[in-house]
């Protein structure tokens, strides 16, 4: 069975909403919005969170490639010979003044092999921040340094791969 639609007294069709509650409007109360609001407002907090702990953390990266970088290019150093294989401490130039570096040298116990450490450190937002690496290294003494390398002479005849 359909039901009949709702007549007013005045003969017009009625719906069945408004006669639920007449007077009443439709929308949102107040307390809805309130709680709405706080909800965004929890949430907003939240993701701002977030987003700053995600740029400690690209900051404490960054660092940690550069501190990474400036130690092994330390390391090369004594490899070659340009830094003598000895104790020491000194800071970098140019866009790494803010870089310091502390170099530790002990005897392995087989000759001209040595243990070497080195420290790179800097201070952010005050605390300290430092990368050491360790790694054995042979005496570049032994088998001669960068700085005693002779360039070869250009005017002798041959080409490459020959033997003068």
């Amino acid at each position: 069975m359909i039901a009949a639609p709702l007549r007013s007294t005045a003969g017009t069709v009625v719906s069945r909403a408004s006669m639920h509650r007449p007077g009443r409007r439709r929308g949102l109360s107040l307390i809805e919005v309130l709680l709405a609001m706080a909800i965004f407002l929890i949430s907003l907090v939240a993701v701002a969170r977030l987003v700053d702990m995600g740029a400690e953390r690209e900051m404490e990266s960054r660092f940690q490639s550069r501190g990474t970088r400036l130690a092994l290019t330390k390391l090369a150093e004594l490899e070659c010979g340009a830094q003598p294989l000895e104790n020491g401490s000194g800071t970098f130039d140019g866009e790494d003044a803010d870089w310091s570096w502390t170099l530790t040298v002990q005897d392995y116990g087989i000759t001209h092999l040595y243990h070497v450490t080195v420290t790179v450190s800097r201070d952010v937002k005050g605390q300290p921040f430092s990368v050491t690496l360790s790694q054995l290294v042979l005496d570049p003494t032994v088998w001669g340094a960068a700085g005693e390398a002779t360039r070869p002479d250009p005017s002798a005849a041959g080409t490459m791969g020959e033997l003068p």
